[in-house]
């Protein structure tokens, strides 16, 4: 998920606005077909290095709705539109980049980054499950305003291929907006993959299949979390009782209308101890599974509360991760192995590993100094502290990567 904001002074700005940052020459040679959708001259952000040189002169009179100027520190004259200037960090805003900017504060948020696979479309903060590791703690509010937000995002997106993630708290819960933004998505962003995550609760209404396949968008993959194979298990980590039983009903519906549907596990003291038991459970009765993905806990939110309850080092669930692992993997069900350290992991997950943690969150500690792969290891989340470290966390040498290469084979 791109989280990424810093702050400018912000001058003539009279309500909130989305602005796609571009370079004099990219406006001049696309023009508003550097988006993906409807755009006009004022919904760019004219980015301007040199505002005081007889070039960026001749530019303010065009009708740009904004001007950033990353390395001013004062406004020019000249030019009625909004103005950004005197960034406090001045490599967080890029071009490419689609902003918002309120006139109520100085934060300047990155909404959308070029090439990048974190984009996301946050729904809402409101969620109707209360996971005990939710690195995001719902809220009780209404923030139907993201319906809007992120359909003109998709509008000032770059046209071209990568993944878009769609997420909350619970997206669902905006059921209309949600449709419409993936619709949309179908018509002016064809060629990106939409991740959505959800907890597939609500989808237990047999109505969404009608409007699901009335979509149809050819590149959508749901993530649904599944915790355990039993109710007792999987309601209690989402501490929704009925959750389990509303899930499996929602995924059933989700097959029924033709989507991809991937399952998602975050490994903790309450889902780890039955992984094995877990795949099998996948492997029987959800045939129309795409992908397994085995994740190690983020610990942000509530996962910090309830950390006794939740942590396990790595080390001591290796046999399970691998039993469950190579279940799936025999039976052409393609399994990952997302955010953990790669050294904490038995050579035989190699296969599975994937270098899962985006970039503006991910960070190497002071263990990893020497280590022959940090390109391609995960890391760890910079919400890392030592009380969630693995005793396993030690430099990888040359030759024990050649090992776990070979394995990958």
């Amino acid at each position: 998920m791109l989280r990424l904001d810093t702050q400018f002074d912000i001058h003539n700005l009279a309500c909130t606005r989305l602005f796609k940052v571009i370079t004099p020459a990219e406006l001049i040679e696309k023009g508003t077909a550097v988006c993906a959708g409807d755009a006009s001259l004022s919904d760019f952000a004219l980015w301007l290095d040199d505002p005081d040189s007889d070039y960026s002169k001749h530019l303010l009179a065009l009708p740009v709705g904004c001007l950033l100027l990353p390395t001013s520190n004062t406004a020019v004259d000249g030019f009625n539109g909004t103005q950004l200037v005197n960034p406090n960090d001045s490599t967080i805003v890029q071009p490419g980049d689609v902003i918002v900017v309120s006139p109520e504060s100085r934060v300047v948020r990155v909404l959308y980054r070029r090439a990048s696979n974190s984009n996301l479309l946050f729904m809402t903060d409101r969620c109707n499950s209360l996971c005990l590791m939710c690195s995001q703690p719902p809220k009780d509010i209404d923030d139907l305003w993201h319906v809007e937000e992120n359909l003109r995002l998709i509008d000032l997106m770059d046209p071209g291929e990568e993944q878009i993630g769609i997420s909350g708290g619970e997206p669902t819960l905006y059921r209309k907006g949600l449709l419409e933004i993936i619709a949309k998505a179908k018509q002016v962003i064809p060629e990106k993959s939409l991740h959505l995550l959800s907890n597939g609760r609500l989808q237990s209404d047999p109505s969404w299949i009608a409007d699901l396949k009335a979509v149809a968008h050819p590149q959508l993959t749901w993530g649904i979390p599944l915790y355990a194979d039993n109710a007792d298990d999987h309601d209690h980590v989402v501490q929704a009782p009925g959750a389990f039983s509303e899930t499996l009903r929602g995924l059933y519906n989700l097959a029924r209308a033709n989507q991809r549907i991937e399952i998602r596990v975050v490994l903790s003291k309450l889902t780890a101890p039955r992984l094995p038991e877990l795949a099998h459970f996948i492997f029987r009765n959800m045939p129309f599974v795409r992908h397994v993905a085995l994740m190690g806990i983020e610990n942000m939110g509530l996962a910090k509360k309830h950390y006794e309850e939740l942590w396990i080092d790595p080390l001591d669930y290796q046999q399970e991760l691998n039993q469950a692992a190579h279940f799936l993997d025999i039976r052409g069900l393609p399994v990952s192995v997302y955010n953990l350290p790669l050294c904490v992991l038995e050579t035989t997950l190699y296969p599975f590993y994937r270098q899962s943690i985006s970039d503006w969150k991910n960070l190497f500690i002071e263990a990893c100094q020497g280590c022959a792969a940090v390109t391609q290891c995960a890391g760890f989340f910079k919400s890392h502290s030592s009380r969630w470290q693995s005793r396993g966390i030690h430099p990888i040498t040359a030759t024990e990567l050649d090992t776990y290469a070979r394995r990958a084979l």
